[in-house]
């Protein structure tokens, strides 16, 4: 029998404007993965983390963590939970060690203890030789794995991270995902949202794709993958190619030129066109992006 860490049956939640941001979401998480939750902003993937976390209650549905029921047995859940919300920042005129200290003591450790596991965990981030350093001194993705570094001293068997990776620049985040992975393998169970394709695509051993408040898809990457399996991406670079190349619907997507066909044939057509306006053309197999704009369509472009 599996034993699922989260498990949720007709998730519901509408706010007081009316404003529906869960329809009845059934999710199931395994023990010692990293369970993504990938959508757009206002998907509805941090209003399901805050219920998962005792911060919100349900309209309606059921939530259970370890089996504790989030409404009725909130304190057992909070034991067993750690979070990095989006919104989360360090104290501008504290240091790494003052704030993981204080996790650590707030958690229930003793101060011998306590030492002992900030220096742990300050080392595995990377962060000890910052420790000393004001948190305002400190980048965007030290203050970042700071905030890991609060979470992942409490030994939550449960680690949530929303948007973990905003606002860090490219080297910071494979760091992070780094570090994510290494917590994944210490036995740790992670809940992760995000809105990026490649963050989901590297990192996760499961992913759940929510738009509108609906889970319209979940598996893993592989699987996933299969909904587009024989799609091919061709990727089209230089001036016009909306107007030039409108035969194949090309999109823009981050300003890049996208074009996506089904076989051979097409794509050596598509190539050819492409090449006749002296453009650079690359191809790539079918990503999670792709799989997104496959299920979500429009409402992703706009």
């Amino acid at each position: 029998m599996v034993n699922y860490v989260v498990e949720t049956r007709g998730l519901t939640k509408v706010y007081s404007n009316d404003v529906k941001a869960l329809k009845g979401v059934d999710i199931r998480i395994r023990e010692g993965v990293i369970h993504t939750l990938l959508g757009r902003n206002g998907a509805g993937k941090t209003t399901f983390i805050r219920i998962i976390a005792t911060q919100l209650i349900p309209t309606s549905g059921e939530a259970y963590v370890y089996g504790y029921d989030v409404v009725k047995d909130a304190d057992r859940v909070r034991s067993k939970v750690a979070v990095v919300p989006q919104e989360g920042k360090t104290y501008n005129f504290t240091t790494p060690w003052h704030e993981v200290y204080l996790a650590a003591r707030i958690c229930g450790y003793g101060r011998v203890e306590a030492r002992k596991r900030v220096e742990e965990v300050l080392k595995r981030l990377e962060l000890w030789e910052h420790r000393n350093k004001l948190c305002i001194q400190l980048s965007g993705g030290l203050r970042q794995r700071t905030l890991l570094a609060r979470a992942l001293v409490t030994d939550a068997e449960l680690l949530i991270l929303d948007e973990p990776t905003i606002g860090v620049d490219p080297l910071g985040r494979r760091r992070i995902w780094d570090f994510i992975r290494e917590i994944r393998d210490l036995g740790k169970t992670i809940i992760l949202t995000t809105h990026y394709m490649d963050e989901a695509e590297e990192i996760s051993d499961r992913v759940t794709i929510i738009d509108s408040g609906r889970i319209v898809a979940e598996g893993t990457i592989e699987e996933l993958l299969s909904i587009v399996r024989n799609g091919i991406k061709i990727h089209v670079f230089g001036d016009d190619v909306g107007e030039r190349l409108g035969n194949w619907s090309p999109r823009n997507v981050d300003g890049r030129w996208i074009i996506n066909v089904s076989n051979e044939e097409e794509l050596i057509d598509a190539v050819r066109d492409a090449l006749r306006y002296g453009y650079r053309v690359t191809i790539k197999p079918p990503d999670l992006e792709d799989v997104f704009i496959s299920l979500v369509g429009e409402m992703y472009e706009e």
